[in-house]
This record gives structure tokens, C-alpha cells and sequence, in this order.
């Protein structure tokens, strides 16, 4: 009964149980790996800056409205284009590649990140453009903080819980990120098998762990956690690697599905501590005639009752 609840609570904050077990787990969760784009972050990115010329411009947005990385639909919109690509290929944790009329371009990581300091202490995300492997400029890209970030951070702390950044961002700018929100531990450039490996280390030391991200390249840890949380506007990738989606609420989500938890398994050991003492009293006195056995049942069936209104506790908690 108390599961039932506890699943029905995490329901009205705004979370999907996929997997039951994840209730039993996050009561034990220790540390939280947090991405940084669409997950602390709005996952609504926009251009604020480029020097590229109108024509790299064009090709890079004809290559970018092709992919699926998040930031790849807010360089498409920047301008209008009937381009397309003559090839093109994603490079997970690195960037896109292709070519448009005869000319080959990569959009990704830059090559010397200290070229673009200004940009990456406020926090923005620098897209490097390369054409036939010659740098010809720069996208400098904002995604807003969501709105209940800080928030989110400050109850996993309240709770015991270590939140910890893991993002494919260059370092600068997921320190700057990190230090509005109060994340003091950050792993920056790193590759989707590299944000698996950081969990395992995790892991290794003995301590439970919760991945929360809405991308492809989290989809790994998130199938690798002891908990997987996906944000509901992710990708598919994503969320079908998740244990817990969540659906409405913001990140803040995180926190209730632990406390949920462990709210539940406190009325569980209660129920059980209540069912235990009545069989415990109650029916040996009914054997031994020391006890009517019309009030042995009446006092089984308060005890039932107290069971259920014990764990609907769990639904009105705030």
C-alpha cells in the first residue's frame, strides 16, 4: 500500500515511475551527476554573438538543421537557408561534420578554447566553425537557467545529497554555470563514455547514484545509474534509458523523488512494526480465551485501517 502511494505522490510532482525499484532505491542516493544543457539549464538555447560571414553562416545553419544536438536548433535558426548538405555526420561529444558545395565544415568544440575567455566566464557555450580546416569564426550561444535550478540544488544538499555537474562543455563555462546554481563539483569536456566512467568511479566508492539528463550522450549513464532520471523534453534516447521521467515540475522533481522514498519506506517499516505487534498480542490472547475473538477481529481490521491511513500519509506530504 505505502508503494502504491509513494508511486501515486511521485505521480503529482510530476514524475513517471518506470521502473518500481527506483522508489526502493532513492531513499540511498548519495550523489546526483547532473547534466548541464536542458537540465539545469532551459534546454532553450540562443545565438548572442557570431562573427561569421552570411555565407559561412548559411552553411553552417543548413548543417545544423539536420541535427539532433540540442544547441544544433538554435545556430539553424539564425538565418534561413535552401542549402543542403552533400554528406554530414554527427561526432558524438565533438561536433557536426559535412559539406556544403564544394567546401567541408565542422562546427564543434574549439580548438583553443582561451581564444574565447570573454564569452565562456558568462556562461556561454563557444561553437567553433572550421572550414576546409581553417578556422573561420565563432558561435557564442546562451541557454537561461531554469527557474527552479538554485533550488533544485539547495534540497539535494538539505537531503544530504552531493549534486555534481557532468557536461560535454568546456570547462569555463560549466564552472560559471555551476557556480550560479551552487554546484561545487564539476567534470567539464567530457564524452558520453567518459560521464559513464565518472559514474562508475562513483559507484565504485560505495555511493549511489542518480543521472539526471534529456540527451543522447547521457543516455549511457543513464542506463548505468542506480537511478536514471530523464527530463521529459529530452530525447527519446533518452527517456527510454530512464527509470523516472519527469514530466512537469522542473528539476526540483529530483529532490521530491528522494524524499518520497524515503517517506515511504518510513511508513513501510511502521506498517510493519503495527501488523508485526498485533500478531504478536492479539492473537495469542484470542487463543489463550483471554481475549473475545470478536474483538480480536475487530482490532485486525483497525489494524488494517491503520495501515492504509499510515501510508496515505505519503500522498498529502508537501
Amino acid at each position: 500500500m505505502a508503494l502504491i502511494t509513494g508511486t501515486g505522490a511521485a505521480s503529482k510532482k510530476g514524475l513517471v515511475i518506470r521502473n518500481a525499484e527506483a522508489i526502493q532505491t532513492a531513499k540511498e542516493v548519495g550523489v546526483v551527476l547532473m547534466d548541464k544543457t536542458g537540465t539545469i539549464t532551459q534546454g532553450s538555447p540562443s545565438v548572442v554573438e557570431t562573427n561569421l560571414s552570411n555565407g559561412d553562416l548559411e552553411a553552417v545553419a543548413a548543417l545544423e538543421k539536420h541535427s539532433i544536438h540540442p544547441l544544433a536548433k538554435a545556430v539553424a535558426a539564425v538565418t534561413e537557408t535552401t542549402l543542403e548538405p552533400r554528406s554530414m555526420e554527427e561526432i558524438t561529444g565533438e561536433g557536426v561534420k559535412g559539406v556544403i558545395r564544394e567546401d567541408s565544415y565542422f562546427i564543434g568544440k574549439p580548438q583553443d578554447s582561451s581564444k574565447y575567455k570573454e564569452q565562456l566566464s558568462l556562461g556561454r557555450t563557444v561553437v567553433e566553425v572550421r572550414k576546409n580546416n581553417v578556422v573561420v569564426g565563432f558561435i557564442a550561444i546562451e541557454d537561461p537557467l531554469r527557474n527552479d535550478a538554485i533550488r533544485a540544488v539547495e534540497r539535494l544538499k538539505e537531503l544530504g545529497i552531493t549534486p555534481v555537474m557532468v557536461t560535454g562543455d568546456n570547462e569555463r563555462t560549466a564552472r560559471a554555470v555551476a557556480k550560479r546554481v551552487g554546484i561545487e563539483s564539476v567534470y567539464a569536456g567530457v564524452r558520453p563514455d567518459e560521464k559513464l566512467s565518472i559514474l562508475r568511479d562513483f559507484q565504485t566508492s560505495g555511493k549511489k547514484v542518480l543521472m539526471v539528463g534529456d540527451g543522447m550522450n547521457d543516455a549511457a549513464a543513464l542506463k548505468g545509474a542506480d537511478i536514471g532520471v530523464a527530463i521529459g523534453s529530452g530525447t527519446d534516447l533518452a527517456i527510454d534509458s530512464a527509470d523516472i521521467v519527469v514530466v512537469r515540475g522542473g528539476i526540483s522533481s529530483i529532490a521530491d523523488a528522494v524524499d518520497i522514498s524515503r517517506q515511504t519506506f518510513t511508513v513501510i517499516r511502521q506498517n510493519l512494526f503495527w501488523a508485526f505487534a498485533y500478531n504478536v498480542i492479539a492473537i495469542p490472547l484470542a487463543m489463550g480465551a483471554l481475549l473475545h475473538p470478536a474483538i480480536a477481529e475487530t482490532a485486525m481490521a483497525f489494524s488494517s485501517i491503520s495501515v492504509i491511513l499510515n501510508s496515505m500519509r505519503i500522498r498529502v506530504s508537501k
